[in-house]
């Protein structure tokens, strides 16, 4: 089962995951098979703190334990050599960073020790609110796992086996049109449109499909670099795939290759669950799985800047047990409005957001 997050007091109270600390690893000889190895634990290299915010310097100390002669010494932060014990992070990316120190003694042993640290955002993300601007009924047997708008339709694609399809609606008129079902083998995720293109992902099958926009056709499928799919949004050249973690993925939509990734971060810690996704003026706009809550994230960055609280949404004299989470989110261009909804949902949300009252 994914895992629940939810949102309480204006601050989401999502699971804290303990950084891996790694302690020295002791020491290995230039050439194992026939140098002596130094005893372990002979040197070492710690940060201030675990966890800084995105801005402030990574300071850190590093030092032997041992009387020997030191004939050489390096730290590198990721691999690259740094000569000052105070490190900026203006440009890092956020999420784990990796320091290391390396000794070499005048026995000709060496020593090698690593510490990581954690680059969270340095911005405290505004609670925001929802007004709902229409309502419009939504299909009840669709798990909604995609969701978005092109020339006032809303494309849709849903998941569980033997369930999993894609089709097109007028929000207004209900006039499902050019259904695609994925083969029983395959459990539908996310989808996007870019350019004459729809992309859809797979939950577990690592595999993504995509269709001429018009005619609905298959047109070929590509292998996905992460574990699982979930989310898919893109930003007018390049697709974004969320899986379930705090890291989004970027890939060419021609060639499928990883352009980067973005770890997603609020000031206190990583964002995990990120489900279905719209992007939006260089924002991504996100579910997080098992909340109702969109976290709004900078695209560039991966800093959540506003946490949307969705609580009620649906009234509860719409809600059944045969229901399941809030899910799907898409952008109306022309009217500058979200649509949301969720899994076996009778009802589709026109809204706006709004800051919450203080």
């Amino acid at each position: 089962m994914r895992p629940i997050v939810k949102i309480g007091a204006g601050i989401i109270a999502l699971a804290m995951i303990s950084l891996l600390f790694l302690n020295p690893s002791g020491c290995t000889s230039d050439t194992p098979d026939r140098r002596p190895l130094a005893k372990p634990k002979q040197c070492f290299i710690r940060s201030e703190s675990g966890s800084i915010q995105s801005g402030q310097p990574i300071r850190f100390r590093s030092g032997i334990k041992v009387e020997k002669t030191v004939l050489d010494s390096t730290v590198t932060l990721d691999g690259i050599p740094v000569m000052e014990e105070e490190i900026p992070t203006d440009e890092l990316l956020l999420g784990r960073h990796d320091l290391k120190i390396r000794y070499l003694f005048d026995d000709s042993t060496r020593c090698e020790s690593s510490w990581s640290i954690e680059i969270l955002s340095d911005v405290t993300p505004q609670v925001m609110q929802y007004q709902v601007i229409s309502m419009y009924d939504h299909n009840t047997d669709a798990y909604t796992q995609g969701l978005t708008w092109h020339d006032g339709r809303i494309y849709e694609s849903t998941g569980q086996h033997g369930e999993s399809l894609i089709y097109n609606y007028d929000p207004m008129k209900r006039d499902y049109a050019d259904r695609v079902d994925l083969p029983m083998t395959y459990f539908g995720e996310g989808l996007t449109i870019l350019g004459d293109r729809i992309y859809q992902l797979t939950y577990k099958s690592k595999l993504g499909f995509y269709y001429d926009l018009n005619t609905m056709e298959k047109l070929g499928e590509f292998s996905l670099p992460t574990a699982e799919g979930w989310g898919l949004t893109d930003n007018g050249r390049e697709l974004i795939i969320s899986d379930g973690t705090h890291v989004l993925t970027v890939l060419d939509p021609k060639t499928f290759e990883v352009l980067r990734t973005i770890p997603v971060y609020d000031d206190k810690q990583r964002l995990e669950s990120i489900n279905e996704m719209e992007y939006v003026d260089g924002y991504i706009y996100a579910n997080l799985y098992g909340a109702t809550v969109i976290a709004k994230i900078d695209a560039s960055s991966g800093k959540v800047l506003e946490y949307i609280d969705c609580r009620g949404i649906l009234p509860p004299e719409l809600q059944t047990p045969d229901q399941d989470v809030f899910n799907g989110i898409a952008y109306n261009s022309e009217r500058r409005t979200f649509y949301v909804t969720g899994k076996y949902w009778p009802k589709l949300f026109e809204v706006s957001f709004v800051p919450r009252p203080s």
